[in-house]
Formats: structure tokens, sequence, C-alpha cells
């Protein structure tokens, strides 16, 4: 027999460098990408099998690991990266333009992005963008992190009665272990997502009501979001804008006109939508069709078809 072959651990974690980095770049494009936690974890948004929490995890984890393995890369190879080292400094030490040049471009780099100049906050900005998208009517939850409430505590914020909540709930036949439940625990327990739970508090006479919240991710949402996201009229909620002393058009974004105005992105959609900010729950809404729920939007000036000749 042949003797047990041995165990090279610099070729180990050679090997292993090359993989971490590979599966950093992948989860990091999939974090680029993903929607916000409010998004994710109310609708259990899913990438390939994975959650973004699970993708977080998997990228937090990855990144710590590659860099214990890069110290042991490094410690493997010190003698050949000290000599490589020495031979190029000494190199670039008589090329004085191209060092200089070299250093300068990575000054540059780094003011410009800190500074959010474009071409470089372009690539910010897109992200964003793609994370705003899965915004829509029915992923939004009626608050932020709307999982996490108890369902007496869900009731009370989306103004149902929490009797009314919990027949429907039966009727549907979700189960509850205990009172106090929060959604996400009622969700895993039925193998639902807090989104589902969610319609299935609803009927005919239960339509939620709630108002604007913070956290709702107002800053990365343009006009005409905002106007889809609650069902009001694109033309509507310009006009009141303008009304309010405020220029917009559709796709301006709303930390734009909060920066503008000295105001919050918050109180810029409380404009939008209806000056005291109630309005029908996202979740009851078709985007476009200018219908929430029972028709009305409520707010100080009753429906939206009434105010919205002001």
């Amino acid at each position: 027999m042949s003797a047990a072959r041995t165990f090279h651990w610099k070729v180990f974690v050679s090997f292993y460098v090359v993989f971490s980095f590979v599966a950093l770049a992948m989860s990091g494009i999939v974090l680029y990408v993903a929607p916000p936690g409010r998004i994710a974890n109310w609708s259990v948004w899913r990438m390939v099998l994975l959650s973004k929490a699970q993708w977080q995890a998997v990228h937090t984890i990855v990144a710590l690991l590659f860099l214990v393995a890069a110290s042991f890369h490094l410690y493997f190879n010190w003698k050949v990266l000290v000599a490589y080292l020495k031979s190029k400094l000494h190199e670039g030490l008589r090329m004085k333009r191209e060092l200089a040049t070299a250093t300068a471009a990575a000054v540059v780099l780094l003011t410009v992005t800190i500074a959010g100049i474009p071409p470089f906050s372009t690539v910010m900005d897109v992200g964003e963008g793609i994370k705003n998208s899965w915004s829509t009517a029915a992923t939004e939850p009626p608050v932020p992190h709307a999982e996490l409430l108890t369902i007496e505590k869900l009731a009370e914020t989306v103004k149902i009665p929490t009797e009314t909540v919990v027949a429907n709930l039966e009727k549907r036949g979700v189960t509850m272990a205990q009172p106090g439940m929060t959604v996400r625990q009622i969700a895993d327990q039925n193998r639902l997502t807090p989104q589902q739970v969610y319609q299935r508090i609803q009927s005919d006479d239960a339509k939620p009501k709630v108002s604007l919240a913070e956290g709702g991710g107002w800053g990365r949402m343009n006009v005409q979001q905002v106007c889809e996201r609650y069902s009001v009229p694109v033309g509507t909620g310009v006009e009141r804008l303008r009304a309010a002393g405020i220029d917009a058009e559709s796709g301006t974004m709303l930390r734009e006109l909060a920066t503008a105005q000295r105001k919050t992105p918050i109180d810029i959609a409380k404009i939008i939508a209806g000056e005291d900010g109630t309005v029908a729950s996202p979740g009851t809404h078709t985007p476009g069709t200018g219908k929430a729920g029972d028709g009305t939007v409520a707010g100080r000036g009753g429906s939206t078809a009434g105010r919205s000749g002001q």
C-alpha cells in the first residue's frame, strides 16, 4: 500500500480563496438587486432558492472566512510576496510618472465615489432603481416590517377589529397556536408568507385603513410610484404637490423634493396621498386604477374624487 498523501494546506487555501471570491461576487450581485428588507421579509422574496436574509448571511460569513483564508495565503507565500514587492517597488520608483498617475487616479476615484459624482453615482442609482422596482401595491406591507407585529397590533394598525381578523383567519384555515403570536410566526406555522396571512385577514366588510409610516422607503420612490402605490391618479398627485408650492413631475424623486423643500420624504408622500396621510392599505389596491378598497381615499377632504379638482 502506498503511503497516505500529505494534505497540502497551501493548495487548499489557494482554492478556497478563489471559491470564496466567486461566492462573494455572486452574493454581492444578488444583494445589489434585492428589494429592501421590508419587502423581502413581507413577501419572503427569494433568488436561487435563498431569501435575502440567507444571502446576507452567506455574504457576511464568506467575507469573514475570506479574510482568514487570505491571511493564511499571505503567510504561506510571504517570502515570494516580499521578493516580488521589492522588485516591483524598485522598478516603480524609477517610473515616477506612472506611480504618480496611478496614485492620483486612485485618489480621484475614491473622492468622486464618496462625493456621489456621475458616472460613479449612477452605479448606486441603478441599484436603487432595481431595488425600488420590487415595490408594488401587492408587495408592500401596510407598515414597514409588519411581519413583526402581533395579530392584535396589526389589527389595531389597519383598523380592523381583532375579532374580525381572527374570524377571517380561522375561516380561511389559518391557525394560531397561541394568542400574541406575530404575523411571521403565524405564517411559518401555516407555511404561508406574512403577505398571504395579511391577505387572509381581509374581507368585503374588513378593508384595512392605514396611515403612511416612517421607514417605508419613500426617498427611493418617485411621484408616479407613490401615486400607483396608493391608487392616486398621477395628475392628481402632481396637482396636490403644485398646490402645496412644490413643482414636480411624475418621475421626480421624493428625496429630491424633500431636500429642496426642507421636508422629509414621508411629508411629500402625505401630500400626494392626501394631506393627513390616511389611505386605504396598499395591499387592497390595484395600481393605476385610481380605486382603493371601497373606492375612497380617507382624508381630510373625503374621497379622492371629491378632492381631485383642488
